[in-house]
C-alpha cells in the first residue's frame, strides 16, 4: 500500500517591510525539511505551469544568479516544490 499524498505541514509566513526590502523569517519546519543553515541560499524558480520550486544552495556555492553565472557552477538539485500557482 502506498503512502497517502498530501500536505505534511503548512507554515504561513508574514512578509515584513525592512527599508526598501521585503523580509521573512524562515519557519523551523522549513529549516528542518531543507536542512538549511546560516549562509545557505534559497533560490526560487517559477516553472512554466506557474508552480514555484525552492532550491537550497549550501553555503559557499553562490549567493546570486550573477555569482552562479560567473562560477559556472552546477545547478543545485531542487529540494521542495510547490504545486500552488504563483500569485501575480
Amino acid at each position: 500500500m502506498s503512502e497517502p499524498k498530501g500536505i505534511k505541514w503548512s507554515a504561513p509566513v508574514l512578509i515584513r517591510q525592512s527599508g526598501a526590502e521585503l523580509t521573512v523569517t524562515v519557519p523551523p519546519q522549513v529549516v528542518k525539511a531543507l536542512g538549511a543553515g546560516p549562509g545557505d541560499v534559497l533560490n526560487f524558480t517559477e516553472l512554466p505551469e506557474g508552480s514555484i520550486e525552492v532550491w537550497l544552495v549550501k553555503k559557499g556555492q553562490y549567493s546570486s544568479l550573477a555569482d552562479m553565472d560567473e562560477k559556472k557552477s552546477k545547478p543545485a538539485r531542487p529540494v521542495k516544490s510547490s504545486s500552488k500557482k504563483a500569485k501575480r
